[in-house]
């Protein structure tokens, strides 16, 4: 079965965006030392995990239903687990910032040279 050229360059294009993509996630954004990523624990992440464990251990707490030692400290530990993830995305928000605006200009460079290919320039 012969492929459409349409599809061939369809396809040459969803590759090019991928490649970008991960080009844009895997390269040092600017900013940011140009090394590679460093986990930032900070006191904040400890206090957004304790703060998760409380609610969690309250919440089973306070049901109208009695709950086992196991069932509340079950909902704690989802509770920190929440907080602690909750901490450690505020911690790292502007890492994610730097590489989300990498990678949304190279994905916008491969859209703009496909643009141009669809719809060439010609100059009188």
């Amino acid at each position: 079965m012969e492929t459409s050229p349409t599809l061939k360059s369809d396809f040459t294009y969803f590759r090019y965006l991928a490649k970008a993509v991960l080009d844009g996630v895997t390269s040092p954004p600017k900013g940011t030392g140009n090394g590679p990523f460093k986990p930032v624990l900070r006191g904040t992440i400890w206090t957004s995990t304790a703060i998760g464990a409380a609610i969690g251990v309250l919440n089973a707490s306070l049901s109208r239903r009695h709950k086992s030692g196991y069932r509340v400290a079950a909902e704690g530990m989802v509770g920190s687990a929440l907080g602690f993830g909750a901490g450690v995305a505020w911690a790292s928000r502007d890492f994610t910032g730097a590489v989300t605006r990498s990678t949304i200009q190279k994905v916008n460079s491969v859209r703009d040279a496909r643009w141009l290919e669809k719809n060439p320039i010609t100059y009188a």
